[in-house]
C-alpha cells in the first residue's frame, strides 16, 4: 500500500488547530514530521495516529479520515489496541455520505489486517447502525439520509464479502430472515456474508411476510433458521417459525441487540444469540458435532 502522507493544512483540520499550533508541536519535538526538499512539513500517519492518541485527540469525522484509518501500520496498531471506536467512526462518516465503497474498502483493510469477520459486524458495523438510527429517532438525521446510509452500509457488505476466503460447501443450510415490520437488511446481509465464510448455504430471505417465511422452512428445510428480532417483534411470529423447523428436527435462532429476559421468548428459540460472534461459535459447535 502507498504511504500516506498529509500537510500542515491536513493536520491543522483534522485536528482543529491553526496551522502555527501544529509548526510549533513539531518543533518541539511533540508531533513527528520530515520536510521536503522545498522545506515543507509532511506527516505520516503513523506518527499522527500516535501523537494523537499519546495526547488523547478524538476522531474527527471528515473526508481525510477514511484514508488516514486505511493505512496499514495504524490499522494493526487500533486493531491490537481495541480501539473500534475508531474504526466505527471511519465506518459511520463514509456511510453517512452514501460512499459505499469506502466502507467496503475500510472492512477489506481490517479483515486483511488481522480482524476477525464477527468482530467487524459486532464492533465496526453494529455501533455505526445504531449511531445512525439513534441520530434519525432525534431528528439529528432525516429518513432519507438515514436510507442513504444504510444503502451504503448493505452495498458495502456485497462488496466486501467478495474479499473473504470462504471454504467449500459443507452441505448444510441456513435460512436468514425477518419478519415484516422488522426492516434490518444491513444486518441480514451480514448475518448472510457471515455464514457463508463458515461454509453454509444462505438462503437469505429479507424481510418478508410470516407466511413466506413458513413456506420457504417447509419446502427448503433448513438445518437452521435465523430471525432478526427487534423490539417491535411479535412473539407469535417465533412461535409459528419454532413449530415449523421442529417438524424436521431444524434449529431456530434469534438475532437480538440485546439480551431478552422473557421466558416464553427463550421457550420459543433454541439459542437467542446477541452478537455475531456467539453465531460463529453456534455454528462452529454444530459443524463440529456433525463431523464427529
Amino acid at each position: 500500500m502507498t504511504e500516506i502522507l498529509f500537510t500542515t493544512a491536513d493536520v491543522s483540520q483534522m485536528l482543529q488547530v491553526d496551522k502555527s499550533t501544529v509548526k510549533r508541536w513539531t518543533d518541539e519535538g511533540k508531533l513527528k514530521c520530515f520536510r521536503t526538499p522545498g522545506g515543507h512539513r509532511k506527516f505520516r500517519a503513523e506518527d499522527l495516529y500516535q501523537f494523537m492518541s499519546e495526547f488523547n485527540y478524538g476522531v474527527t469525522p471528515m473526508n481525510l479520515y477514511p484514508q488516514f484509518a486505511s493505512d496499514e501500520a495504524v490499522l494493526r496498531r487500533i486493531i491490537m489496541r481495541k480501539e473500534y471506536n475508531v474504526l466505527a467512526s471511519v465506518c459511520f462518516n463514509s456511510a453517512i455520505q452514501g460512499k459505499q465503497s469506502d466502507v467496503a474498502k475500510l472492512f477489506s483493510e481490517v479483515y486483511r489486517n488481522g480482524l476477525a469477520l464477527p468482530l467487524i459486524f459486532d464492533e465496526v458495523l453494529r455501533p455505526t447502525l445504531k449511531r445512525i438510527k439513534d441520530l434519525n429517532k432525534a431528528r439529528k438525521i432525516s429518513d432519507p439520509e438515514m436510507q442513504l446510509a444504510n444503502n451504503a452500509l448493505s452495498g458495502a457488505i456485497i462488496l466486501f464479502s467478495d474479499t473473504i476466503i470462504k471454504p467449500a460447501s459443507s452441505g448444510k443450510s441456513v435460512l436468514c430472515c425477518a419478519v415484516e415490520g422488522d426492516d434490518n437488511q444491513v444486518d441480514l446481509k451480514a448475518l448472510a456474508v457471515l455464514l457463508e465464510s463458515e461454509g453454509f448455504d444462505v438462503l437469505n430471505l429479507g424481510v418478508a411476510p410470516l407466511d413466506s417465511v413458513l413456506q420457504l422452512v417447509e419446502s427448503r428445510q433448513p438445518h437452521h433458521v435465523y430471525i432478526h428480532v427487534s423490539e417491535f417483534f411479535d412473539l407469535r411470529h417465533l412461535a409459528a417459525a419454532k413449530e415449523a423447523v421442529a417438524a424436521y428436527d431444524g434449529k431456530i435462532f434469534a438475532l437480538a441487540y440485546s439480551p431478552v429476559a422473557s421466558v416464553a421468548f427463550k421457550e420459543a428459540v433454541d439459542k437467542i444469540c446477541t452478537t455475531f460472534k456467539e453465531i460463529t461459535a453456534v455454528q462452529h459447535d454444530f459443524l463440529v458435532k456433525e463431523e464427529n
